[in-house]
């Protein structure tokens, strides 16, 4: 501070055990050339814009993407395993009645973290059917062929029909096909999206399903674990939203 301050100056001390003087230092002010700074400040053009050489600089204001962006629509994954699990028809079935061939003929929900149970309003007398759900998360299970089997063993039908009338119609991949379809369905996302510009697939890591969603257009990739993606009202897209903030 002091060699800021060309003028020193003194302070007499009145007690006893303290210094005679105290040395200090004041800063002298000239109120004439504040003013003439402020006067400068206001009359002074910003310019957003600046140019060096080849280069151009310029100041833009921050976008919030609340403002820019329509609000994404409300779309819950639901049970994509449940949805895919529907076929007819099968041994027994009365061929002559609508409800055989209803799109509205299973029910197939999820009761724990292990099971479905299959529901068949073609046969509202009979028990309804538990199936162990690492089945239909496992794209290589035919749902429908399994169905035939058990209705199959209650006629005592012979194998070998059995085995014709068995459409060998894997499940598939049955929850990344629901995400890829929710989000390449949603319009509202920020940015600039292609259509069909989403992916989704199954890749295994150690002992855990993850599955991974690719959007092509901003080459962002994200992952979820199946335990995550069992939660029905998950809000896929959302979700992906909330994500693709994040990332940019």
């Amino acid at each position: 501070m002091s060699r800021q301050c060309p003028k020193r100056r003194t302070v007499p001390s009145s007690g006893r055990d303290r210094p005679p003087r105290v040395p200090s230092y004041a800063i002298h002010v000239d109120f004439e050339e504040t003013e003439r700074l402020r006067t400068l400040a206001e009359s002074t053009e910003v310019v957003p814009e600046v140019t060096v050489g080849s280069m151009s600089l310029c100041y833009e204001e921050p976008t919030d993407l609340e403002t820019i962006s329509p609000v994404v629509a409300d779309v819950p994954l639901g049970d994509p395993l449940a949805e895919r699990a529907q076929q007819a028809p099968y041994p027994g079935d009365d061929l002559s009645n609508k409800s055989t061939f209803s799109g509205q003929r299973f029910v197939v929900y999820q009761t724990s973290d292990t099971h479905h149970v299959v529901m068949d309003g073609a046969r509202r007398l009979e028990e309804d059917l538990l199936l162990d759900s690492t089945h239909l998360a496992n794209p290589k299970f035919c749902v429908t062929d399994w169905y035939t089997t058990h209705l199959a063993n209650r006629f005592a039908m012979c194998k070998s029909i059995v085995r014709l009338m068995h459409t060998k119609e894997p499940m598939g991949d049955a929850i990344s096909d629901k995400i890829r379809d929710i989000l390449n369905s949603e319009p509202n996302f920020p940015g600039i999206h292609s259509p069909r510009c989403f992916t989704c697939g199954q890749a295994s890591f150690k002992d855990e399903v993850t599955f991974e969603v690719h959007d092509k257009d901003l080459n962002l990739r994200i992952w979820a674990n199946d335990s995550y993606l069992s939660n029905p009202r998950l809000n896929i897209t959302k979700w992906y939203e909330k994500w693709l903030r994040k990332a940019y």
